[in-house]
């Protein structure tokens, strides 16, 4: 997308944090002869860097670490959401809810976000790590929202306003969270039949049948045999290592919650016992966290 207006494709990300207080600022990487300029933060049109507000009182003790959920993990797309020229910045995050910057020209943007309400008068939302893309699913000229999420679903927020001053649905689901995996060491990948967990989500019409399709990122974790190892010997170093965080986890259940100094002991004793159980179970089992891209055509 041409973030920057120049005509040239630029590449646009948020990130987990990089900032202090913990955030994630939007970065471009602009477009440029033979390839893209190094990664700078956008700013918004008081010149500081674009950072998502929290929507609780940080101050409330209450909030606890809940209150940077809003900042972090920042799943930015550009989309001209009113229809006025510019393109704005929609933006997902940890929390599961939806921010949106109004462009003021090649990129330029707002000082402030505001946050998305749906036509119910609550935060427009999903489960955790929302990951808009603004798409006029409906086809009635203006941009709906289809979002990913942490669980895996993939959801739909209709615009029942207009082109111009959007008004979204809450969101339902278009596409399931899977059900849970096969548990333990499985031969290959083969069970993997469909999209997993923190799914990200883009719609076109990839097969040209004139439908809207779902090309979708996803997550999941992989446990097969080591090489040379059977599926015999691998499941049994999976349990040997599952019984080693039971064991664990024990620790924390007999804990009184006052005892600072006990908690720092036993969180090190379970560091320790953690790296020594994985490192057990390395010859015998291939863990690797990985992911997929699927194609979801639309019937």
């Amino acid at each position: 997308m041409d973030v920057t207006g120049d005509g040239k494709i630029d590449l646009l990300s948020g990130c987990y944090s990089d900032h202090d207080p913990m955030a994630g600022l939007f970065q471009v990487l602009r477009g440029v002869e033979g390839g893209f300029a190094k990664a700078e933060p956008l700013s918004g049109a008081d010149g500081a860097p674009l950072i998502l507000p929290s929507s609780v009182d940080e101050e409330d003790e209450a909030a606890g670490d809940t209150a940077m959920l809003d900042r972090i993990c920042t799943r930015p797309t550009a989309a001209d959401l009113d229809a006025d020229g510019h393109l704005d910045l929609l933006i997902g995050n940890f929390r599961g809810t939806f921010a949106w910057w109004r462009g003021t020209g090649p990129g330029r943007f707002a000082a402030a976000p505001e946050w998305l309400v749906s036509s119910a008068g609550k935060p427009l939302a999903v489960g955790h790590h929302s990951d808009p893309c603004a798409v006029d699913w409906d086809r009635d000229g203006d941009l709906d929202i289809v979002s990913g999420s942490a669980g895996g679903e993939i959801s739909l927020a209709l615009n029942l306003g207009s082109k111009t001053a959007p008004r979204f649905e809450p969101f339902e689901t278009i596409y399931a969270a899977p059900e849970a995996g096969p548990e333990g060491v499985q031969p290959d990948d083969r069970h993997v039949r469909r999209p997993a967990g923190s799914t990200r989500v883009w719609v076109d019409d990839i097969d040209g049948d004139g439908k809207l399709d779902l090309l979708v990122g996803d997550q999941f974790t992989l446990r097969i045999p080591a090489a040379g190892v059977s599926l015999e010997r691998a499941q049994a170093a999976q349990d040997e290592f599952n019984a080693a965080l039971e064991a664990l986890q024990r620790l924390f259940d007999e804990l009184d919650p006052s005892d600072t100094e006990a908690q720092e002991r036993i969180s090190k004793a379970w560091s320790e016992g953690f790296d020594a159980a994985r490192k057990a179970r390395a010859p015998f089992v291939d863990e690797r966290m990985t992911g997929a891209v699927w194609l979801l055509r639309q019937r």
